[in-house]
């Protein structure tokens, strides 16, 4: 990487979508250079979420029905109202002393938060209104004054450890470039200085939330620290009166820490070394916009050459069954309360972040999600639209800035594959459609992971299916061999232990799934004798299951079949 005054030109890697894996040049450049990108100039602002050049495009989006709903709920963030004057109630102010959210933390929308001065910036880029820039400069000064968001262990200054810190200093500077130009010089100097300097406390400088100093990357501290210091660099870089020659070895390191975020706390499935609730926080409350932002700002495209931080964004939405606007996930490792919580910053807005980093293709999959899922009639009935039901600016922002209007949405299962793994972490995961309640998704984490906090590695396939939910199979030694899904996720696997495990879901056997297993793993009930081998069976099927009947050397069940051929089981359907 080249520091300080040049950003990268160059041809980005092209990521292939099949329905076997998100697949990727191993070889290629990570980040790869964004093509045709114009470096940002000094004192060039908007430039984290968004460029100037993208300005009255976002103008005309505010116009829209669509536009106006999230800027109404922008609007009701800021002040309780119409974002017209300041908020009406702020957090306590100066340190506290104790951990945990504190009593605003369920208070109703319009209280002081870390990302109001991006709020009030938000309204001035797209209004051209100097009153909104002020209130940006008020709230800016709140911040500095220790002001505490709603949330009282997030703050500008003296925030609860550096994992609050990250994300409450990532998203104050949003408030910085958003609100820039209608700022007067002397002012803008002092807060690029100030985030330049910062240093709250021991493990809370700029440097060492850049670089992740407190915890490690198996830590869902990390992704917060690292995230959050990437927006600060990319927010000042090269601005009139920063030292580049502090800020640019940071850009280095900040390329490094976000790097190891993807492949040593999470792996290339998106699996984090905790768990899934913990992985949200390390990846969504700051992360993947920070990902965002070094591509708009500085060019880098962390998303597309490598799967690692697409799975960030997509297994929430391959592993999520919905019902009725309830997403059913099955939860691993720490802090699962955190799993589509959608009521505050540690377990929302997976389409409104993670539309900030898909390709235009993945968008379609996710819109069509969002659309179909019931989350959209949710909050349509509850004035949050868009996913915008946590009463946070910045989310509010987010959502506006990335939501693809006017695009076509497309089934996942189009898109997004029906099988894949994270090599890291031992994790597998299979889906056969993507339609309604009765989706069958089935998943396994086949060795322990371990951060701080762990999720248990598991013996038994997690299936569920047409509404039920059940373990099944022993897994001893995770899978060996080859791994080659058919693209509708059909895959057959061997076991440490010798066993051979299929997924069928050909739809051949006349089951929606069908799986099927044989060596010293496989179940004793439903087998039937493949040619002297016993194969057990489990079938997901609406109404009466098939019934496996042997003919010769093979057992048939409606227009499968399945033998054993050196120990692994072959399908005669093998896939769609």
């Amino acid at each position: 990487m080249r520091t300080g005054r040049t950003f990268w030109l160059g041809i980005s890697a092209t990521i292939v979508l099949t329905g076997a894996a998100v697949a990727a040049d191993e070889g290629s450049l990570w980040p790869a250079p964004v093509p045709g990108f114009k470096a940002v100039q000094p004192g060039e602002h908007p430039r984290l979420l968004f460029r100037k050049g993208d300005i009255a495009a976002l103008r005309e989006r505010a116009k829209t029905p669509e536009g106006q709903a999230i800027l109404k709920r922008l609007r009701l963030c800021l002040n309780g109202s119409d974002g017209e004057s300041m908020p009406a109630k702020f957090g306590v102010k100066g340190p506290v002393d104790k951990d945990g959210a504190g009593p605003l933390e369920t208070a109703p929308p319009g209280v002081f938060t870390f990302s109001h001065a991006a709020g009030f910036g938000m309204l001035y880029v797209l209004t051209g209104d100097k009153k909104y820039a002020d209130l940006g400069r008020e709230c800016m000064e709140k911040a500095l004054e220790g002001y505490r968001d709603r949330d009282q262990r997030y703050s500008f200054k003296a925030p609860y450890g550096a994992l609050r810190a990250g994300p409450s200093l990532g998203w104050t500077v949003l408030g910085y470039d958003l609100c820039y130009d209608g700022w007067d010089d002397a002012y803008r100097r002092k807060i690029a200085e100030i985030i330049q300097n910062y240093n709250e406390a021991k493990w809370m400088s700029l440097e060492e939330l850049v670089r992740g100093a407190r915890q490690h990357p198996g830590s869902n501290h990390w992704g917060m620290q690292v995230g959050g210091g990437a927006m600060a660099v990319l927010a000042i870089m090269n601005d009139p009166g920063v030292d580049m020659k502090k800020l640019g070895p940071l850009l280095e390191t900040s390329e490094k820490s976000m790097t190891r975020n993807m492949t040593e706390g999470f792996g290339d499935g998106g699996f984090f070394a905790e768990g899934d609730g913990t992985g949200s926080m390390s990846s969504h409350i700051v992360f993947l916009s920070a990902l965002q932002a070094w591509k708009v700002a500085a060019g880098r495209d962390f998303y597309t050459p490598r799967p690692n931080a697409q799975w960030m964004a997509l297994k929430w939405f391959f592993l999520t069954v919905p019902k009725g606007g309830a997403m059913d996930f099955p939860k691993r490792g720490a802090y699962d309360h955190n799993i589509w919580a959608r009521n505050d910053i540690s377990g929302g807005c997976y389409f409104g972040i993670g539309f900030g980093v898909a390709t235009e293709v993945q968008k379609q999959a996710v819109l069509w999600f969002y659309n179909h899922c019931g989350l959209k009639q949710v909050d349509e009935k509850n004035n949050t639209p868009f996913d915008t039901p946590t009463p946070y600016p910045h989310l509010a922002i987010v959502s506006f800035v990335n939501w693809p209007f006017g695009t076509e949405e497309r089934n996942p299962g189009d898109i997004i594959p029906h099988a894949y793994r994270d090599t890291r972490w031992g994790f597998y995961a299979w889906r056969n459609r993507w339609q309604d309640a009765d989706d069958v998704v089935i998943s396994i984490l086949t060795k322990t992971s371990k951060g701080n906090y762990s999720a248990k590695g598991e013996k038994s396939l997690t299936v569920w299916g047409l509404g039920k939910k059940a373990t099944w199979g022993t897994v001893s030694g995770g899978f060996t061999g080859d791994y080659k899904p058919a693209q509708d996720g059909s895959t057959v696997l061997t076991t440490g232990d010798g066993s051979s495990l299929a997924i069928d879901f050909s739809r051949a056997s006349g089951a929606d799934a069908m799986l099927v297993m044989t060596g010293p793993g496989a179940p004793n009930d439903n087998a039937a004798d493949a040619g002297g081998t016993k194969a057990s069976f489990l079938f997901l099927a609406k109404g009466e299951a098939p019934r496996p009947v042997v003919q010769g050397g093979k057992v048939a069940v409606g227009r499968q079949t399945v033998g054993v051929e050196n120990g692994k089981i072959v399908l005669g359907v093998f896939g769609l």
